[in-house]
């Protein structure tokens, strides 16, 4: 008996917090400008991914028959700024790898997707220099943020 009259309660209090929300909904409230807007400072937090990094060059040999063009279309010979991304990150991209900032101009192979292959243009030395294990921080792009 009391399960029935506890349910009736509860659907009378619904319909009045109802009706008196409707009530006080006809009255406004102004929030000043300074409150309702966010602070200057606040901005997108920090991004790392940890991720093996290996160097290319950019010769037939270890790209494709045009190794100066990327998979964006951009001509990346004589760059040292470029790097092959996987796929989560778009073209134009930047990222920060062990303090220096690159361009995400290529794609990483399929196999390879989780990879990050740094642009050595013509330094055979490069490659050897730049692999291995490391945080990748993504950096907000320069279009947007």
């Amino acid at each position: 008996m009391m399960q029935g009259n506890g349910r009736i309660w509860g659907f009378i209090c619904g319909i009045t917090l109802v009706a008196l929300s409707r009530i006080y909904s006809c009255f406004s409230v102004s929030i000043p400008d300074q409150v309702a807007a966010p602070p200057d400072d606040a901005r997108a937090p920090d991004i790392y991914i940890e991720a093996y990094v290996t160097g290319y060059n950019t010769v037939p040999a270890q790209t494709d028959q045009t190794p100066c063009i990327s998979a964006s279309g951009a001509n990346i010979c004589g760059r040292r700024d470029t790097v092959a991304c996987p796929p989560i990150l778009r073209p134009g991209a930047v990222v920060e790898i062990r303090g220096r900032a690159y361009v995400c101009e290529d794609r990483m192979a399929p196999k390879y997707r989780g990879r990050f292959d740094i642009n050595c243009d013509k330094d055979k030395r490069c490659p050897y220099q730049v692999t291995g294990w490391t945080s990748v921080k993504v950096l907000p792009s320069r279009a947007s943020l």
